[in-house]
């Protein structure tokens, strides 16, 4: 990750025992930011979710490259939560 304002706050498996990765992280700093994060895994597709897990509507602040590199726009202090999945 690229930003110094986003910290990732936890990497941990799906509760529903899929085998999904859960990543959850948030704005430190109190501004908006942009951030690109590169997994340093394979993933066939990765879903904003809620805090327990849900899968939200498509946000439009996530997007994915070519490279695999997600960008993110983040409020001040947003909290996100992202599931890969893998299989």
């Amino acid at each position: 990750m690229a930003n110094n304002n986003v910290v990732v706050e936890s990497v941990k498996l799906a509760e529903d025992q899929s085998g999904d990765l859960i990543v959850r992280l948030y704005e430190a700093s109190g501004s908006r930011t942009l951030a690109a994060i590169t997994p340093a895994f394979d993933f066939k597709t990765v879903a904003v979710t809620d805090l327990l897990e849900n899968e939200l509507p498509t946000s439009k602040s996530l997007l994915t490259t070519d490279s695999g590199t997600l960008q993110l726009e983040l409020r001040p202090f947003k909290i996100v939560t992202l599931r890969f999945s893998r299989s």
